[in-house]
């Protein structure tokens, strides 16, 4: 049966009992579609959103990209730290930006490897370069390998989200939805989101 929109919707209708109020007011997701961007230019861009705003994580991108196309570079993860940290990132960030560089000048097997990888092999990778929590790792999996069965509970809005529901006498079971909890996640971020408009 081919995943819709709507099939998914129904999923965690079915599976979330009550949760039906919330997605009514919420757009329909389409199915996730792997990237094409290459995951030196993803991977960093995911570190530097990590704990930040929208806003101002792409402020501070938007830096780090100017900063690479005046010194040539082909990716804002071959940036010197010094660099980095001049645009804003945190010394933690750039380090964790430049462990990325390194696999991928000294194992880019191993990069390419990922996108064949399941959920679980994949965040036990990407958490192995220094730097990279399983958060960071997660976002890549969900966002730029399609992977659909992913639910990052560490995440302090999706805790925050549960807790919401909660109090309305809505219990969220992340494990119900497999084997579309990346878009139970996406779906309660949205309810944030719309709650903040």
């Amino acid at each position: 049966m081919e995943t819709t929109a709507q099939s998914i919707k129904q999923h965690l209708i079915d599976t979330q009992p009550g949760f039906d109020l919330v997605l009514l007011q919420l757009a329909e997701r389409a199915p996730l579609e792997p990237s094409n961007i290459p995951v030196i230019d993803a991977l960093p861009r995911i570190i530097i959103r990590q704990m930040l705003s929208l806003k101002a994580s792409a402020t501070i991108i938007e830096r780090t990209e100017k900063e690479a196309k005046l010194l040539g570079l082909q990716s804002i993860a071959y940036l010197p730290a010094d660099n980095l940290l001049s645009c804003g990132v945190s010394r933690t960030k750039a380090a964790a930006i430049q462990s990325v560089a390194h696999c991928q000048q000294t194992e880019p097997e191993r990069i390419a490897n990922w996108a064949e990888m399941t959920s679980e092999e994949l965040v036990k990778d990407v958490t192995k370069l220094k730097g990279v929590g399983p958060w960071t790792a997660s976002i890549l999996a969900m966002f730029h390998f399609a992977h659909e069965d992913l639910f990052p509970i560490q995440d302090s809005s999706l805790r925050k989200a549960i807790g919401q529901l909660k109090e309305q006498d809505v219990l969220i079971i992340p494990e119900r939805a497999t084997p579309y909890r990346t878009y139970l996640a996406c779906y309660l971020w949205d309810m944030l989101d719309q709650s903040r408009r």
